[in-house]
Formats: C-alpha cells, sequence, structure tokens
C-alpha cells in the first residue's frame, strides 16, 4: 500500500504543478531533469521574495533574492538537515545558488504543460535530426531586404527548440528558445559576439544576431 500511494503521489507531481514542499514530508526528494524531473521550478507562495543561498542551508550566505514568478533551472536536489533544497540558475543566466524546496513548484510553459526531462534539442539539431524543415523570412547585414533561408528545427516540446538557420553565404546559425523564448544563439569570437535580441509580433519572433534578422514563427517552435 506504501508503495502505491508513493507512485500515486509522483504521478500528481507531475501532472499538477503544485509547490514542492507539498511533497517535503513523504521524504521524497524531487528528480533533476535528467531523472525524469521538471526541466524549471517557478517561484510561489513568498510575499517578499526568495532567497538565493551559497549553500544548502538557512545559515549560509544569501546571494540575491528572486521575485514570485522568477522561473528558475532545474539542477537538481537534496534533503540536507530534514529540509529539501534545490539547486537553482535563473532562467537565462546569473548566480547559481539553492533555494527552499517549499517556495517552489513545477514551472508551466506557455503551451499549459509541465516540461520534464532533458532538453535534446541542441544536441538532436548538432546531429542534424530535425523534426521539421523549411524556409524563413532572413537577412545577413541590416538594411538588407529579406530573402529565404533554409532552416531545421529539433523540438523537445513545450516551445523547447533550436532552430538550425543556413545563411545565404553557407554558414549556418542556430538559435536557441526556452518556454517559447529566443535564449540565445551560437556566437563566437569569430564573429565579435553580436548583440542577440527577440521581439514577437503576434505569433513571429522578430531575432537579431548583429546585423542578422530572423522571422521565426511559433510553429516552427512549437510544432502544428
Amino acid at each position: 500500500m506504501r508503495k502505491l500511494a508513493a507512485m500515486l503521489l509522483l504521478t500528481a507531481w507531475l501532472v499538477a504543478p503544485t509547490p514542492v514542499g507539498a511533497q517535503s514530508g513523504t521524504g521524497a526528494v524531487p528528480a533533476a531533469p535528467d531523472d525524469g524531473g521538471p526541466r524549471h521550478w517557478e517561484v510561489t507562495d513568498v510575499s517578499s521574495g526568495l532567497n538565493l543561498r551559497e549553500q544548502p542551508s538557512t545559515s549560509s550566505k544569501i546571494v540575491l533574492t528572486y521575485p514570485p514568478a522568477t522561473i528558475l533551472s532545474n539542477l537538481g536536489c537534496q534533503r540536507t538537515d530534514d529540509k529539501v533544497w534545490c539547486d537553482v540558475q535563473k532562467l537565462g543566466g546569473g548566480p547559481r545558488g539553492y533555494v527552499a524546496a517549499t517556495y517552489i513548484r513545477p514551472a508551466v510553459a506557455p503551451d499549459g504543460s509541465v516540461p520534464t526531462g532533458p532538453d535534446n534539442s541542441a544536441l538532436r539539431a548538432g546531429q542534424r535530426d530535425f523534426d521539421a524543415t523549411g524556409k524563413i523570412p532572413c537577412s545577413q547585414v541590416k538594411g538588407q531586404p529579406s530573402s529565404l533561408c533554409d532552416f531545421g528545427v529539433s523540438r523537445a516540446g513545450s516551445g523547447y527548440a533550436t532552430v538550425v538557420v543556413t545563411k545565404s553565404d553557407g554558414v549556418t546559425r542556430s538559435l536557441y528558445f526556452v518556454r517559447g523564448q529566443l535564449l540565445g544563439a551560437d556566437t563566437s569570437q569569430a564573429d565579435g559576439y553580436p548583440a542577440i535580441s527577440s521581439e514577437k509580433e503576434s505569433d513571429l519572433h522578430l531575432v537579431r544576431v548583429g546585423g542578422e534578422r530572423y522571422e521565426v514563427p511559433d510553429s516552427v517552435i512549437f510544432g502544428g
């Protein structure tokens, strides 16, 4: 009976984005994505903010405080001194540290799902294992009229996707999307680490990488 109850509790946790602290009394420690856990957490049930600490302890130094609804990457959790702590980093970058599991819950993606398991979209894109191919509007130089560039996209569900665009000169540019938002691109020292930005117009992502411009529809990222 205890084994059955534990299985039902785990199923409910994966389906419904309830606070992680709701399970802390059972002795269960939330799984990392590589073990089937959620890819990201959302800060919840705090009025003034959630403290990020250097170590998994209430006596450890506070690095910063996250406001409610902040999205954090799930880097694994552990139990220390009968309290569950999770190793996290803010989505998009920032200091890495520990937060009390009581105040986070599995983050819901824009499509309403709770993504679990590893995001393998970049790995698959590097192997040219694409879910879809086609063409999108693009330009290589600022002010240049748009033309059509070939693309391939590898998806990991719920807005996690890597879009590889082949420019007119034959060079590729990879664009990384997480939760339906542009997270970065494969820039390097060779091209001067150009500035990266993205704005949304209806269902279209207008992505700029230095003087390059790409128009990526939601349907490329989410599928359908």
